[in-house]
């Protein structure tokens, strides 16, 4: 019997015997899918936080004034030097560090929601990048820069109800006297990530709502008010230069560094403010950071001992049943043997089999494991999750599962062969 005839037989055996099917393919399945499943949301995840890194903020730590402290804490430019040489005397290197001061919050005229405000920060040089914002025309604020100079976010020009604000243009916000040149724009951010909290969720999300803030209230994160940060409606004018250095008082400080180091970098920036007898909320995003790490992959024995338990039920059921089917098959078998066909023959055609089913098995496990994949994605509140195709786990996972299908044909196989033909024309 030629190759593609026994395929086509196989594949037919499969649709019609459904059940018997089911409990044939169901432990490739999930063994492969157990596989893939892991491996889709890490990889995606992890290319994400890799490529967009900087607009989610998976690679930045903000601090703030413990609001809850019984001592006033105030935070400070000198603060920034000091959070630098710890964190990288540590050998992690500071890709941006700059801080804030909100100096005023306007309101939109006519707005019904009172958060729909644009808001003047007073900022350090590097206070944009250390923000994660990236530059759409102009430049950033340079040290020297008057107090009317600013650079705006993306949003502000639609919030002014203008088409666009270029360097160089002069406008005024509502209510003020106080006129301010554009030197810099940045760009626009996704309505995702203006949603996205300094702790990496998704505030809109439903399961953020049902889950992810009553964790993080029942675990003591202190809850600071920063809705300015998603408005995407500020401008930065430089700190006046007689406070700048020293004297002045900040709002917030950012650092960023690479993503994989931002758990350990915030445990640096606690014990420097610790070390100066200062109260600060030190807030970053708690999920990606713990899945750029080395932490995740020690789970790899686990995830392999599971593949290779569902590969092995399976197994032992397509054996179990490719014996048995060997037995109910022994006409089919006969008559083959009396038009001329060898041991080899029979053998080779219950092989193929096996190796059919197992390659159909391994095929619907990729697809079920990325659907696991996109279901998890889906439900996660945390910015930034998602999900690739892992075609290195998916080819390792099927090479396996095939392996293992052709074991579990071999023995039903010999049986199949060393079958007496005139035994089973007998028997009928």
């Amino acid at each position: 019997m030629r190759m593609r005839a026994v395929v086509a037989v196989a594949l037919r055996r499969l649709r019609q015997r459904p059940v018997r099917t089911f409990l044939l393919l169901q432990g490739t399945v999930w063994g492969v899918a157990v596989a893939i499943f892991p491996s889709a949301v890490l990889q995606g995840t992890r290319e994400a936080a890799r490529t967009q890194g900087a607009e989610l903020g998976a690679d930045r730590i903000s601090v703030a004034a413990d609001p809850t402290a019984a001592r006033r804490t105030d935070l400070r430019p000198a603060d920034m030097l000091e959070l630098r040489k710890e964190v990288e005397s540590a050998g992690i290197p500071v890709r941006a560090l700059g801080g804030v001061r909100i100096v005023r919050q306007v309101p939109k005229p006519g707005a019904e929601d009172a958060r729909d405000a644009a808001t003047i920060l007073e900022a350090t040089p590097g206070a944009e990048l250390s923000r994660g914002l990236a530059l759409a025309a102009g430049r950033w604020l340079r040290a020297g820069d008057g107090p009317e100079r600013c650079v705006v976010e993306g949003r502000l020009a639609a919030w002014l109800g203008r088409e666009q604000l270029a360097p160089g243009t002069t406008f005024r916000l509502p209510g003020l006297e106080r006129e301010f040149e554009v030197v810099g724009v940045a760009k626009a951010r996704s309505a995702q990530v203006r949603r996205t909290s300094d702790l990496g969720f998704d505030l809109e999300h439903p399961m953020y709502a049902r889950v992810g803030g009553p964790l993080l209230l029942a675990m003591g994160i202190p809850l600071v008010s920063d809705a300015w940060k998603r408005s995407d409606a500020c401008l930065y004018t430089p700190l006046p230069a007689a406070t700048g250095a020293t004297k002045a008082s900040l709002d917030w400080l950012f650092v960023r560094v690479d993503p994989a180091s931002v758990s350990r970098t915030a445990n640096l920036v606690r014990e420097a403010f610790a070390k100066r007898e200062k109260a600060a909320v030190t807030l970053y995003p708690l999920v990606l950071p713990m899945i750029m790490g080395d932490a995740v992959d020690r789970f790899d024995a686990a995830r392999l001992a599971m593949f290779l338990a569902c590969l092995f039920m399976g197994a032992v059921v397509m054996m179990n049943l490719g014996l048995l089917n060997a037995m109910t098959r022994a006409r089919e078998i006969a008559i083959r043997r009396t038009e001329g066909a060898t041991e080899q023959d029979i053998g080779r055609q219950f092989l193929i089999e096996g190796f059919v089913l197992a390659a159909v098995g391994a095929v619907l496990g990729c697809f079920l494991g990325m659907g696991l994949a996109y279901v998890r994605v889906s439900l996660e509140p945390v910015t930034g999750f998602a999900w690739s195709f892992p075609w290195q786990h998916a080819l390792w996972a099927s090479g396996v599962a095939l392996v293992v299908g052709l074991l579990a044909a071999l023995l039903p196989a010999i049986r199949a062969a060393r079958q007496d033909p005139v035994r089973g024309l007998a028997d009928e």
